[in-house]
């Protein structure tokens, strides 16, 4: 996948960026602002990136475009808010929000990996998978993933492990040992911290009543799973009935849009309030994306793209489905217990829900059992064979870092054992970027992706000028796409202009903070033209 264009702007204003090429790029200035990381966030953004642009610049007032090439494919992809209008070949395909994009992506682009969560398997989200080939300017943790909250850095474990098709993550011999052993205090703290709580040794009826059945905490087990199960079948119908109303939706419009065709072929389009000819498809998530469809050429390309949408959908809601059976069928496994009736269930509830006053550490102990439980649970599902390959998979990235890392710095004391740091681990000097290159470099080595490797500002910490140019020859190693940022100090400028081993693109020039110019408006319009965006209008 190769980078060919970025392009930012509005009506008013814009900046398109084309001088990248597919080896190793780095884009300097003599000072901050001048727009390095708008570009380089205006890219991310495109591909699907929650947007993390200085914040003095108003990223809502405009429309993002890049042009990538892929297996010889040229594609022409635009974002405004939630909505993506894509051009590949002929077509024109739009997408109301990144979850559409992500899907389209998968089956006809590149395949994301998908991975378990929230008990629901799901096609990772951009904002995650990115993270294997690119790293910002701001928000970086080195001992987490960036921008941490929906998913972490489990998650991006297993991201990796389904990339590589070796499953979710397992837990060496040694490993389950140690999560045992854990699991067994925190019952021992469960235990001696239920002593203070009366509530939950009534004597009342539905107590008694289960008891005679079942041991009690055998019994909470039960109703915990059968809550678990119920809250994903929930989750799931849930989603099923928005992707429904979805299709319907487009299902709609497509019969709009094709009686259009039939209006046309007897008489003459016109709007019954200002009597325009003209008739406008508006995108559902976004009212500033607006397509001209008067015109059978527009209309055509929108009605494959809903068609695109309704085909993504379908496939959406038989694979809900078929997920949705799984959890019935593990229901009414759960449920098939002559020695619980369900009236008991709900009578134990009933008293259950007093519980609500139990302290915040009972809730803390739970939430860390169930995730010990969970772990091993998870384990027993891999065969060691996938085991191994997974921690054989990751011992690989992990030499790879401290490989790269000492080749950059030889006199570095840094040791990685694993492809996150430890919470409480405080890196000095450039040791943060040294570890971010050689993160995103074993990555790239490793996995073997063709996505290109994105470094906004990849000297900070004052990499040094020797540590700087191993960087460089490193990198210029690699297959993949390079697209580098950085500050030049004063005695460093001109540095990068006879180098025959990088592409160097300057932005010393531009005036700070005021990166987008009336100049590039033109050419921006031609490139929102070509994807039948009308930006003029809004």
């Amino acid at each position: 996948m190769i980078i060919k264009t970025i392009a930012v702007g509005n009506a008013q204003e814009a900046y398109i960026e084309k001088r990248i090429n597919e080896n190793l790029n780095v884009i300097s200035s003599d000072d901050n602002n001048k727009g390095k990381t708008i570009i380089i966030q205006s890219l991310m953004y495109c591909l699907g990136n929650e947007p993390v642009f200085p914040s003095s610049f108003k990223f809502k007032k405009y429309y993002y475009i890049i042009q990538f090439e892929h297996e010889n494919t040229l594609y022409t992809l635009s974002r405004k808010n939630d909505t993506f209008v894509l051009y590949v070949g002929a077509s024109i395909l739009i997408f109301d929000n990144v979850s559409e994009l992500k899907r389209y992506w998968t089956k006809h682009i590149l395949p994301l990996p998908q991975i378990v969560k929230n008990n629901i398997n799901r096609i990772v989200d951009p904002e995650l998978f990115n993270q294997i080939f690119f790293v910002g300017q701001d928000k970086k943790d080195s001992a987490n993933v960036a921008n941490k909250g929906f998913y972490s850095k489990k998650d991006f474990h297993n991201m990796l492990y389904a990339y590589m098709g070796i499953g979710e993550k397992g837990l060496t011999i040694e490993g389950i040992s140690v999560e045992k052993s854990k699991l067994k205090k925190l019952k021992e703290e469960k235990k001696t911290l239920l002593k203070k709580h009366k509530i939950l040794n009534s004597k009342k009826e539905p107590i008694n009543y289960i008891s005679k059945h079942s041991d009690r905490i055998a019994f909470e087990e039960k109703v915990k799973q059968i809550e678990k199960v119920k809250d994903s079948l929930v989750e799931l119908k849930n989603s099923r009935n928005r992707t429904m109303n979805r299709r319907v939706k487009y299902e709609v419009t497509l019969k709009e849009l094709r009686s259009l065709n039939r209006n046309i072929s007897t008489g003459e389009l016109q709007c019954l309030d200002c009597n325009s000819r003209h008739i406008g498809y508006v995108s559902s998530s976004d009212k500033n994306f607006t397509f001209d469809v008067s015109t059978t050429e527009v209309r055509s390309q929108i009605i494959d793209s809903i068609n695109e949408k309704i085909s993504s959908y379908t496939e959406e809601l038989d694979r809900q489905t078929s997920e949705i059976n799984m959890y019935q069928l593990q229901l009414q496994d759960l449920l098939d217990d002559e020695s619980i009736s369900l009236e008991s269930i709900v009578l134990y509830k009933d008293d259950f829900t007093n519980i609500k006053t139990v302290e915040k550490e009972l809730t803390i102990l739970e939430e860390k059992i169930i995730e010990i439980t969970s772990s091993l649970k998870l384990n027993e599902t891999n065969d060691y064979d996938a085991i191994e390959k997974q921690y054989l998979f990751i011992d690989e990235i992990i030499s790879e870092m401290n490989f790269v890392y000492k080749q950059i710095d030889p006199n570095g004391t840094l040791i990685f054992d694993d492809i996150f740091t430890k919470k409480d681990e405080v890196f000095s000097g450039s040791e943060a970027t040294e570890f971010h290159l050689s993160k995103l470099y074993a990555l790239a080595k490793v996995l073997q992706h063709p996505y290109p490797i994105v470094i906004d500002s990849f000297r900070a910490e004052d990499l040094s000028t020797d540590r700087e140019q191993i960087v460089i020859n490193l990198f210029n190693q690699l297959e993949n796409q390079i697209v580098f940022t950085t500050t030049l100090k004063k005695e460093e400028i001109g540095k990068y202009n006879h180098l025959n081993t990088l592409n160097h693109i300057d932005y010393s020039l531009h005036e700070p903070s005021k990166i987008l110019k009336k100049e590039f408006s033109d050419e921006f319009h031609k490139l929102a033209k070509k994807l039948m965006i009308n930006i003029s209008s809004n």
